[in-house]
């Protein structure tokens, strides 16, 4: 089911609806578990990337900026050239595929259970679309589940193995403008 946007002016297009979920509680209970065992114990052990700044307590997209201008001043300062490369982080996140999540979590010391769990939720999803009273389904292989809680925390474990790779003396950061960033 497909919820209007509130405040655009036409829905013609698919982002002009939201989606709804009707998990169970028992799966939402599940999320918030398994999102909780993997704050307080697999990041614990490997904790996220210095320069990450998402999904994590004190570090906003404000901790993001000045750490760069930071970077950028002391570039500057020693007659260095400085380049910014801004990503969109909506194309990539609708379009990582289900096993890069998995690696992630299991390169990040995630009980392998765990793995198995969150890949079988999302090898789960199927989008549905009714026209003129056919319908049509198609399994999904890609991109994270819109609104889930886990979400937001697996797109950093995807993350931090960019920004954890070496990358020849360029400064690499992450970060999220429009996603909750609440702590763990």
């Amino acid at each position: 089911m497909f919820i209007p946007k509130p405040g655009r002016n036409s829905y013609i297009g698919p982002r002009d609806y939201r989606p709804t979920s009707l998990k169970s509680f028992l799966l939402k209970t599940m999320d918030r578990l398994v999102d909780m065992y993997l704050r307080d114990e697999a990041l614990v052990l490997v904790p996220l990337h210095p320069n990450q700044h998402a999904c994590q307590a004190r570090k906003l997209v404000e901790t993001a900026f000045h750490q760069l201008v930071v970077w950028v001043e002391k570039a500057l300062d020693q007659q260095e050239t400085a380049l910014g490369v801004f990503l969109d982080r909506e194309w990539a996140f609708n379009n990582t595929c289900y096993d890069t999540m998995c690696e992630a979590q299991a390169r990040h010391g995630s009980d392998h259970t765990i793995v198995r769990w969150i890949m079988a939720t999302l090898e789960g999803h199927v989008a549905v679309a009714t026209l003129n009273g056919t319908s049509m389904g198609l399994a999904i292989s890609r991109g994270f589940p819109q609104r889930g809680l886990l979400s937001p925390f697996l797109w950093c474990l995807v993350v931090y193995y960019l920004l954890a790779r070496p990358c020849g003396g360029f400064f690499i950061q992450g970060y999220v403008d429009d996603m909750s960033s609440r702590g763990g």
